[in-house]
């Protein structure tokens, strides 16, 4: 096929390489105030080495040394400035790799500045990614790298956060009963447990996506998970609780139990100075799990004994790991408040999990929300 016919059948133009004027938005989106926050060069080789061809194929596109296709993200939610590529090479050029390329440094939004606060969105993609790969769970993160680029005068060198997207997955508010397995249960826990290490308030239904059957990683390995989670940039800013505390729990012995109104609007009140677990895991996309488990017969996300029991199994094996490497990835953050800040509060989370973790029969017997609270510690602004 010529790049003429190609150009044809696709409706879409073939370019050399990027354009600083490519940037245009995402330049208008960032915050140069991040680089006084954040030293972004480590995280040009923070990716796992799994990811090492995707990477050296984009920076060789950007570098004007392979074809690039610029397309129109249609159908992508979310308020941060976006481009999406397509990078060919001469045995796939029909198909092409999608790539989401967004600000490293991103302007906070004025809709989340009641939570939001610090530019730290490419540090807390990438973070997350590393705690992820930690906590032995790759396969339920998106595959995100970071590169530089030439975005105009001023820009000449400029950090952005790649996301390689995944063409077999799908939302996961479309999750079927049928299609449901154990496994995706035991992962949505987990995920549910990483959003609240990392605070994370954005977990809705479209960043939790589901694969397809028969979806393989790029080794043609089947993945572990069937679960991807995505977009983590809005987490570890520590200011805000999760939306809410839930109107009930589920009791191991007796079921669901209502959580008392005088109860729920003093813990919505508190809510800058106390977090809850549970929350998270009947976050929007939870919930769509929730409901395709409870369809084939499985507990729910919350449900505390399946939740208990995840943690129970799983933290005590990973916590050194993740440990070690948000230590790692506080490096980078070069205002020692926010250093401290990240770390008071990270610290509070993990001593929950280990709590949790080490009596998990007596947080199935006692089931009261309160018992999953954790500190909240708030950077006065």
């Amino acid at each position: 096929m010529s790049l003429q016919d190609f150009q044809r059948r696709m409706g879409m133009p073939l370019a050399k390489s990027t354009s600083p004027d490519d940037f245009s938005a995402i330049r208008k989106e960032t915050d140069t105030a991040g680089a006084d926050v954040v030293d972004h060069t480590a995280d040009l080789k923070a990716h796992p080495p799994s990811m090492g061809l995707k990477v050296e194929a984009y920076r060789k596109a950007i570098a004007h040394g392979s074809p690039l296709m610029r397309t129109t993200p249609v159908g992508l939610d979310g308020k941060t400035a976006k481009i999406v590529y397509k990078i060919h090479s001469a045995n796939d050029l029909p198909v092409g790799k999608s790539v989401l390329v967004k600000p490293y440094h991103e302007k906070l939004h004025p809709k989340t500045k009641y939570w939001q606060n610090h530019p730290i969105n490419g540090w807390a993609e990438m973070t997350n990614q590393s705690l992820y790969h930690a906590a032995g769970m790759g396969d339920s993160h998106q595959e995100v790298h970071v590169s530089e680029h030439d975005m105009g005068p001023g820009f000449d060198k400029h950090p952005a956060v790649i996301v390689h997207m995944d063409p077999r997955a799908d939302y996961v508010e479309h999750l079927h009963p049928m299609d449901f397995e154990p496994k995706m249960g035991v992962e949505a826990a987990k995920i549910g447990v990483m959003d609240f290490l990392s605070n994370n308030l954005d977990r809705h239904r479209h960043n939790l996506m589901v694969r397809t059957d028969g979806a393989t990683d790029s080794s043609g390995m089947p993945y572990s998970s069937s679960l991807l989670a995505i977009d983590h940039g809005r987490s570890f800013q520590y200011h805000a609780s999760h939306k809410g505390v839930p109107s009930h729990v589920d009791d191991f012995f007796l079921g669901p139990m209502t959580i008392p109104e005088d109860m729920r609007t003093t813990k919505n009140a508190e809510g800058k100075t106390t977090d809850n677990l549970l929350p998270y895991l009947q976050s929007d996309a939870m919930q769509s799990v929730s409901e395709a488990a409870q369809g084939s017969g499985a507990p729910a996300v919350h449900d505390a004994s399946h939740f208990l029991r995840v943690i129970e199994q799983w933290w005590p094996d990973v916590r050194d790991r993740v440990i070690s490497t948000f230590g790692d990835r506080l490096n980078s953050i070069k205002e020692p408040r926010m250093k401290q800040h990240l770390l008071e509060n990270f610290q509070a989370r993990v001593e929950k999990l280990d709590d949790i973790a080490a009596r998990a029969e007596w947080y199935k017997s006692s089931a009261r929300i309160h018992d999953l609270d954790v500190p909240l510690k708030v950077w006065d602004r």
